[in-house]
């Protein structure tokens, strides 16, 4: 389950002055939890929309949801005592296994409780009736990015994976209103995918974008946006738990797309198996 400081974490780098307010004073109040909606509203000089605004955003439901969340930590103060929170240079192997291992469960259930599940599922839906299928990534992303073709390709049809900026732009010249791209991008800030993403974008293309920052300017250029949780620490970057999201991530469009293609898509899996056991000894 994914805590109040984790949800946090995970928007604090884009957080709106208003939710920095609202942030504030939860954090800054003994038992923020038994502050009605209009005494939080008043204390932070923020709208009560805003505090809807900002528990939805968090990922709560309701505001009751968010005051029982933040009534349990307030009582188990697990959150201010965890220990997974910074890797020491005197930690053991044990004790580092132990606290990569929970960062990456903390992201994963962080994004569970973040990510839009109508936006994922209208991705699927992109990618089931796309006639060309890319995936764009650089870096890092780019390693992700192969792994997805790697899966796709396995349904059969045309499925490319560019990792090259200039291999990107060729390809987004010739594209049209039935390609779809899977751009992988955890800052969103990579300017030779954003050249690429641009133009195809101006043929047409339909774009779906997984990145870490739903501000950033590769999520500008969405049809669909699935954003990924990750929180940065001693020796370990943001960018490294993400890669684990984002395979997830893509994991779950790939089942999707399975589903809803149904029998072919099955049948295509099998042989594309076959064909790889004939490789085995």
């Amino acid at each position: 389950m994914a805590t109040f400081q984790n949800r946090v974490k995970a928007i604090e780098k884009e957080m709106t002055n208003s939710e920095k307010k609202l942030l504030s004073v939860l954090t800054s109040t003994e038992k923020p939890f038994l502050l009605s909606m209009n005494e939080l509203s008043k204390l932070s000089k923020v709208s009560e929309p805003s505090v809807v605004r900002f528990y939805r955003r968090l990922g709560y439901s309701s505001y009751q949801e968010l005051k029982v969340a933040l009534a349990q930590e307030n009582t188990s103060g697990n959150e201010a005592r965890n220990i997974f929170e910074a890797i020491d240079l005197t930690d053991t192997t044990e004790q580092i296994f132990e606290k990569v291992l929970e960062q990456t469960v903390v992201a994963l259930n962080t994004t569970k409780h973040l990510i839009n599940y109508e936006a994922v599922e209208r991705a699927g839906k992109l990618l089931v009736h796309a006639k060309r299928l890319y995936f764009f990534g650089q870096g890092v992303s780019g390693i992700i990015a192969g792994d997805a073709a790697h899966k796709f390709l396995r349904l059969g049809g045309t499925v490319i994976h560019l990792t090259d900026p200039h291999m990107e732009a060729i390809a987004a010249s010739h594209m049209n209103e039935e390609d779809v791209i899977v751009a992988i991008s955890h800052s969103g800030e990579s300017q030779a995918l954003i050249n690429g993403l641009e133009l195809a974008k101006q043929k047409g293309a339909k774009i779906i974008v997984i990145t870490g920052f739903s501000k950033s300017s590769v999520a500008q250029l969405a049809d669909e946006l699935l954003v990924t949780s990750s929180t940065e620490t001693n020796f370990r970057s943001d960018a490294m738990v993400s890669r684990i999201v984002q395979l997830t991530i893509i994991d779950c469009l790939y089942v999707i797309t399975v589903l809803s293609k149904g029998k072919p898509a099955i049948e295509a899996v099998n042989v594309s198996r076959l064909a790889v056991a004939k490789l085995k000894t």
